[in-house]
């Protein structure tokens, strides 16, 4: 099933049925989406208004960097899916005749939230350029964007550490964890520097 094409009360329903999928993953993937199209919405309402005509460049180089984002996250919603029911039906087939096939699963099982950690990150990094340069109106909706990308990147990891523990390839796990490691540390940190700029923001 593509839950992109489906409704919201749909994905919902399944996601709190007893279904192996959509789950973690998918969830993370679409809150990073919103995140970013929260993103977009400001940028959106920046560019072009003649208050913040020195912010056009800024807002455009946002709109660009985050749509594609928004358009890349979007399909990781249905692939987390399809991943992980490639890996029950592979695990419920005759396991014992599929550990390479399981053992590759379980990369792309791990790959898929992966992505959704990279992406969210680097939305996180564009959304301190939409609070410092955005339009204050929409305050309030970057730092909504700013508390779901950061909750998108640690709900993806997770999911990330988990499939990790069943691959083999020591190599390919510890690239994951050279990437994923400093953003551990660095994202909690800029969420928390984007929130106190929206907080002053609304102070003003």
């Amino acid at each position: 099933m593509k839950y992109l094409d489906s409704s919201i009360d749909g994905y919902l329903r399944d996601l709190a049925a007893r279904k192996p999928a959509p789950g973690g993953g998918s969830a993370a993937a679409l809150s990073a989406s919103i995140g970013v199209a929260l993103m977009l919405m400001s940028a959106n309402y920046t560019k072009g208004n003649p208050k913040y005509k020195a912010s056009d460049a800024a807002m455009a180089d946002i709109i660009t960097k985050a749509s594609v984002l928004e358009d890349a996250l979007k399909v990781l919603i249905d692939k987390d899916v399809q991943a992980y029911e490639l890996l029950v039906k592979l695990k419920t087939d005759a396991p014992q005749n599929n550990k390479e096939a399981i053992g590759k699963a379980y990369k792309e099982a791990a790959e898929v939230p992966f992505q959704i950690c990279r992406m969210a990150a680097e939305a996180l990094y564009l959304c301190k350029c939409l609070a410092e340069k955005g339009n204050k109106n929409l305050i309030s909706d970057t730092a909504t964007a700013a508390i779901m990308l950061e909750g998108a990147f640690f709900s993806a990891k997770y999911n990330v550490y988990l499939n990790l523990e069943c691959v083999d390839d020591i190599v390919y796990i510890g690239n994951m964890h050279k990437v994923l490691s400093p953003l551990e540390e660095e994202l909690p940190k800029l969420k928390e520097d984007i929130l106190e700029i929206c907080e002053d923001a609304i102070g003003e």
